[in-house]
């Protein structure tokens, strides 16, 4: 019988303690989104304020991106329908693996861990964003009713190479006319390798323009 890795015990316990005091202490959720990137979104969301169809955001973590972006569009009187993807609990290991091999640092793998879908409902409740829907899963083999028919600005915040690229694969056929998707992580030289490498490998794949604009990919329809 092998023996664990101690390295492996002492991430583990640290994983557990995070989510046991997340769960004692629900804290109004912030947005991770680089401020220049969270600008750019929000802008989108504004322009494109009387298209139809959602706003989807693939990897939102503890939703603090997704209560902004839901304020914002309340407070300057055009709401739409918000939807949040996630698995609330981290990477899926074998899409994790991949990137390692890309470079992205393997300490990496117990990022965005302490969480859950009920921390993250229950935080957005609490600071007025109900109505923001929250979907768990890995966008890679989510069932496609899970997705909305028509998407007008799309966020996709997955990190790695293998999500990214099935999150375009899945989302840019409902796009609507006018919308535009913005990949987080893309800067050159970046320690989250495999987000620009989704995002490269998906327009490549199409034969759409390669853009990018302080960190973010973009693919405007």
């Amino acid at each position: 019988m092998n023996a664990q890795n101690p390295n492996d015990l002492v991430g583990a316990a640290r994983v557990a303690a995070r989510r046991l005091r997340a769960r004692l202490f629900t804290q109004k959720p912030e947005a991770v989104l680089q401020p220049e990137r969270l600008y750019q979104y929000l802008d989108a969301l504004w322009q494109r304020r009387e298209l139809p169809g959602a706003a989807v955001e693939i990897g939102c973590y503890r939703g603090g991106t997704s209560l902004m972006a839901t304020r914002f569009l309340r407070r300057s009187g055009f709401p739409r329908r918000y939807i949040a993807y996630d698995t609330f609990g981290g990477f899926v290991s074998d899409q994790f693996q991949e990137d390692v091999k890309l470079g992205t640092p393997a300490s990496f793998r117990r990022h965005f861990a302490d969480n859950s879908l009920a921390l993250v409902r229950r935080s957005l409740d609490r600071y007025d964003g109900k109505e923001i829907e929250l979907v768990q899963g890995d966008i890679a083999t989510l069932p496609d009713s899970a997705l909305p028919d028509q998407i007008a600005v799309a966020l996709v915040d997955v990190d790695l190479d293998v999500p990214v690229h099935r999150a375009l694969e899945r989302i840019l056929p409902r796009m609507v006319k006018g919308g535009i998707v913005f990949v987080d992580d893309c800067p050159e030289n970046y320690a989250w390798a495999g987000a620009r490498v989704g995002y490269k490998r998906y327009v490549d794949s199409m034969n759409l323009p390669e853009r990018y604009s302080m960190g973010l990919g973009i693919i405007e329809l």
